[in-house]
């Protein structure tokens, strides 16, 4: 990583000071130093997070939450937080009542503000514009993501003990959600390629 970059992540406070070495002008940065960049990196690249969604998590880092719950609350407000500033769909406010119905059918407690709830309006409505999709085809989608999501909960701890927790918390869900985005896409192309077999094309 390019010396101004980390010189910049300083500045803005994504990362912690150096600790001045002793009749030096030099600052020691140690591994909590190198562990908080490679987080970055891997919010920004690989989570495909703003770094004002990386600075909200990092904040929440630093103050040292104790509850996983709450740590994952911040870190969904975050990774939709970009969403909710976006040239808003054709449709999408209609779309935000049937997104509401949706919700309340299923039975989940989510914040009426909820930036997901914001970002699957837009989608619902751009669905709906461009490829008559209706509410009703989401279901099957709604089932996955509990399933997934509880199995996640049920391997996360209840509570954060220390820093190297949290950041492994971060991660975990951070990643997982593109992990999921990348299975999605190899399928498509392991069907596509199936399909090509059985009509005798050559992958």
């Amino acid at each position: 990583m390019p010396i101004p970059t980390i010189k910049f992540y300083l500045r803005e406070g994504l990362l912690p000071p150096g600790r001045s070495v002793r009749e030096s002008r030099q600052l020691h940065y140690d591994e909590r130093h190198l562990s908080r960049l490679a987080l970055i990196r891997t919010l920004t690249v690989l989570g495909g997070m703003s770094l004002a969604s990386v600075r909200t998590v990092v904040r929440a880092l630093d103050d040292g939450g104790t509850r996983t719950a709450d740590l994952s609350a911040v870190i969904n407000d975050a990774m939709t937080a970009g969403d909710t500033g976006a040239t808003e769909v054709v449709g999408s406010r209609q779309a935000a009542a049937r997104v509401d119905a949706l919700v309340d059918d299923l039975g989940w407690r989510v914040d009426p503000d909820s930036p997901g709830r914001h970002t699957l309006a837009q989608v619902l409505a751009a669905l709906e514009q461009h490829a008559g999709v209706e509410v009703s085809a989401l279901m099957p989608y709604a089932a996955m993501a509990m399933s997934l999501t509880t199995m996640e909960a049920a391997g996360l701890p209840p509570r954060i003990e220390s820093e190297a927790d949290a950041v492994a918390v971060v991660a975990q869900l951070v990643l997982l959600d593109a992990a999921l985005l990348a299975l999605r896409r190899l399928a498509r192309e392991h069907l596509g390629q199936a399909g090509g077999a059985e009509r005798g094309e050559r992958p």
